[in-house]
């Protein structure tokens, strides 16, 4: 009788981890059928499919399609999101770190996620199709995830100038010109890859280099 009261405890304690990593098993496939068919191309039954689930089970734990491409792309980006508030936590203290090594740190791991990783390059492709033809997709991602992620580096570079690191400059106001090189290297990566491929490595080098030496006062 013990035994089975065990196995019991052991099913239902099964049945409750694989309820509590089901919304992350329907982002993921969510991720994937959104990348390969696009947004409209996409049905709710085709993601349940992935997933192993029914249409219905989706609806518990989102409200659409809107609410679900928007929630699989912000899961995509969430570790860069992370990443970017952990350095940005501190910089209003006196023992801060510099703003250029801040930076440094960031884009690596940027590069890493967006650009390296397969999911990075489709998340861009993806969003600069969708966006034209989904302009309330693009507010949303804008407001959700680009936003957050733009305000930081400008706390960023204002913390440069603060330090004297930094001459005041177009980046305060304008941190696009700080992630543009990224978008570039991802959607370059997606179209060349195979046939002219770029050494990240370097371009990253590249990146941080002209990108220093012009916020440099």
């Amino acid at each position: 009788m013990a035994a089975a009261g065990a196995d019991v405890r052991q099913g239902r304690g099964g049945r409750r981890r694989r309820k509590d990593a089901r919304p992350a098993e329907i982002l993921d496939a969510a991720f994937e059928a959104f990348a390969r068919s696009g947004f409209s191309g996409t049905r709710l039954d085709d993601v349940a499919a992935r997933a192993g689930i029914t249409k219905g089970t989706i609806y518990v734990y989102f409200s659409g399609k809107e609410e679900l491409f928007v929630a699989a792309v912000k899961e995509v980006t969430r570790p860069i999101r992370e990443n970017l508030a952990g350095l940005t936590a501190s910089l209003d203290e006196a023992a801060s770190r510099p703003a250029g090594d801040i930076l440094r740190e960031h884009f690596g791991f940027v590069y890493g996620r967006m650009v390296a990783d397969r999911r990075g390059r489709e998340l861009v492709r993806m969003l600069l199709a969708e966006a034209e033809r989904f302009p309330e997709l693009a507010e949303r991602w804008h407001a959700e995830v680009i936003g957050p992620c733009l305000d930081g580096l400008a706390r960023i570079v204002r913390h440069g100038v603060r330090r004297g690191e930094f001459r005041a400059c177009a980046g305060v106001d304008y941190p696009q010109l700080l992630l543009a090189p990224v978008i570039m290297a991802s959607t370059w990566q997606s179209l060349f890859a195979r046939s002219r491929p770029i050494d990240l490595e370097r371009y990253l080098d590249g990146h941080l280099d002209l990108l220093l030496a012009g916020l440099r006062r």
